[in-house]
């Protein structure tokens, strides 16, 4: 083996033990933070599942509207109601249009693209 060369660093006694109580420290955060990722695990995936059911309920919800719309009589306002009414009408325009945008968006399941979504939803109320 090739010569070594040693170097030793001395410590005074309190630096020693400030450095030994700062690892041990550390360490013990290290391990409270698995412990909460731990924990996380499970919970993201009840989390998970409940998304999944809460979205085929809407699905089963929007099926069962689309079918009650065809059904029930298309009503016919008459053109008074319609230039009195005519803010209403387009705000419930602009509502319908976010409403259908939200439709067409794809989910996302990678953290950029939900951060970059909720970023979005957080300007259009700032606005």
């Amino acid at each position: 083996m090739a010569e070594e060369k040693l170097i030793h660093v001395k410590l005074e006694y309190e630096e020693a033990v400030q450095s030994k109580k700062d690892i041990l420290s550390l360490e013990a955060n290290l391990l409270t933070i698995l412990q909460t990722i731990k924990r996380y695990h499970p919970l993201r995936i009840e989390e998970l599942k409940s998304k999944s059911k809460v979205y085929t309920r809407i699905k089963e919800i929007v099926k069962n509207l689309k079918q009650l719309e065809r059904t029930l009589p298309k009503i016919k306002i008459p053109q008074i109601l319609k230039e009195h009414h005519l803010e209403s009408v387009e705000e419930l325009e602009k509502i319908e249009e976010k409403i259908s945008k939200v439709k067409t968006q794809k989910y996302d399941s990678t953290l950029e693209s939900q951060l970059e979504e909720i970023q979005g939803k957080l300007r259009e109320l700032a606005e």
